[in-house]
């Protein structure tokens, strides 16, 4: 094809047919002008809802129960699930519509659906609805944003009731768990001889702590027996042999004796050294310290233990200067004695504690994985009844909170797109009508040429 040719043509057409194609300019800007001036005036109005989405927390402490704390996720936290979308399906949904429309009074087809814009990167929905007047587009603007959240409130009642329900069904389970373990724990309790743990904890005590004390009892015995002996070995007497020698001290016969023994062994040791052995005074000091010695030896005579000791050691056993060491041996023997017994008496008390323990330990066993059970029952019961409670605190878990940034039919503009549309496709009909007249010309133009060179051809 000549496009060059094609072109010349196309401009030559197109100036002979000037005039209609500014006829047909003239018709198309009239319609326009007069679809402008005659127009019935369309209004619009825009409004933005929030959706903050932050993360929500609560806590709620039970008596003897404990503490159950309830928490709500971002919700922007997913990736597959955006609350604007959800928004927009909801708001645009047919439930929104047909209520809007009969709270309007107008059948739902003749109620129009607003548009929906999402704003990217924000939280924000912007809503725009048209109308014929200002008054009658903020009236359906009002509406159809109270229905809009009417319908969020209702999803979210919906939720917690059947979240509700769900929940409480589960506590009557765990209620009935918790008596069965609590009455499970009293029977055993009746059969059984074993009270509470603590009554066990505290037979398990007692029998360390009897432990412990025959352990310092038996330390103390042997530190008590270690000192004993040593003063019994110094003195040269056994046990038996000190206490024997607390009666002839108790006696006042013999302790008078004792002291006229040694007054007169004095005197005849003074006299010694002054008269001679035939001398008649040294003789009857003589003959008395006989006698003394025979009435001590008589007294003396009837205790078994003292036999075995020499009469010399005997009488200084017997003097006043050991005395007091004689009552320490024999308050430390009674010490000892005291000390043996309270062993004797420690050592029958952990045998019965150790037998009392050792016959109920299975019990007691028993006894705890019933308690164990018991507080597993408990902590799912309290976890049920803080499920119950706090099930209806956050009640924007699925649903979150929205906020009116703007308020529906705050701001009303005149809307004038449709005006422009009309006038662009005056436009294009403009240019499509001109195109036609001048590609008919070109046709035309071309049939004439092609006639004039058939004629040449056959002449």
């Amino acid at each position: 094809m000549n496009w060059p040719l094609f072109f010349r043509a196309f401009l030559a057409s197109a100036w002979r047919v000037k005039f209609r194609i500014a006829a047909i300019f003239i018709v198309v800007t009239v319609i326009a002008v007069l679809n402008t001036v005659f127009e019935r005036p369309k209004y619009k109005t825009d409004w933005v809802v929030l959706l903050p989405g932050t993360e929500r927390g609560s806590t709620i402490n039970l008596d003897n129960l404990g503490e159950a704390r309830s928490s709500g996720k971002n919700a922007y936290g997913s990736v597959s699930i955006s609350p604007k979308n959800t928004y927009k399906e909801i708001a645009l949904s047919d439930a929104v519509i047909q209520r809007a429309a009969k709270a309007y009074s107008v059948p739902a087809n003749a109620f129009s659906k607003p548009r929906i814009r999402l704003i990217d990167q924000t939280p924000a929905m912007q809503f725009s609805l048209k109308g014929r007047s200002p008054e009658e587009l903020t009236h359906r603007a009002e509406l159809y944003n109270t229905v809009f959240h009417s319908v969020l409130d209702e999803l979210r009642t919906n939720e917690i009731e059947r979240h509700y329900q769900g929940v409480e069904g589960n506590l009557s389970e765990a209620k009935k768990r918790l008596r069965a373990a609590r009455e499970a724990i009293v029977e055993y309790q009746n059969n059984g001889n074993i009270l509470s743990d603590g009554q066990f904890q505290t037979w398990l005590t007692d029998a360390e702590q009897l432990r412990t004390e025959q352990s310092r009892a038996e330390v103390e015995l042997a530190s008590q027996s270690a000192k004993l002996e040593a003063e019994l070995r110094q003195l040269g007497i056994s046990p038996a042999q000190a206490q024997a020698l607390l009666l002839p001290q108790a006696n006042p016969t013999t302790r008078s004796a004792l002291q006229a023994l040694a007054e007169t062994q004095a005197k005849e040791s003074s006299m010694r050294e002054v008269y001679g052995a035939q001398n008649p005074m040294r003789r009857q000091v003589s003959k008395e310290l006989t006698g003394i010695r025979n009435a001590l030896a008589n007294n003396l005579t009837n205790i078994p233990d003292l036999n075995t000791l020499d009469r010399s050691q005997l009488y200084g056993l017997l003097s006043e200067d050991l005395s007091g060491t004689l009552q320490s041996i024999n308050q430390q023997l009674a010490t000892i004695e005291g000390t043996k017994a309270r062993i004797q008496v420690l050592v029958k008390q952990r045998e019965l504690y150790s037998e009392r323990i050792k016959s109920h330990t299975r019990e007691a066993a028993n006894l705890s994985d019933l308690k164990r059970n018991h507080q597993i029952a408990e902590a799912i019961f309290s976890s049920a009844l803080a499920k119950l409670d706090t099930s209806r605190l956050d009640i924007y878990a699925t649903y979150p909170l929205t906020q009116l940034l703007t308020e529906p039919g705050g701001t009303i503009k005149r809307d004038r797109l449709q005006a422009k549309l009309i006038i662009v496709a005056l436009f294009m009909v403009f240019g499509l009508l001109s195109l036609a007249v001048i590609l008919a010309d070109v046709r035309q133009c071309l049939m004439s040429d092609l006639n004039f060179t058939e004629r040449n051809k056959e002449q």
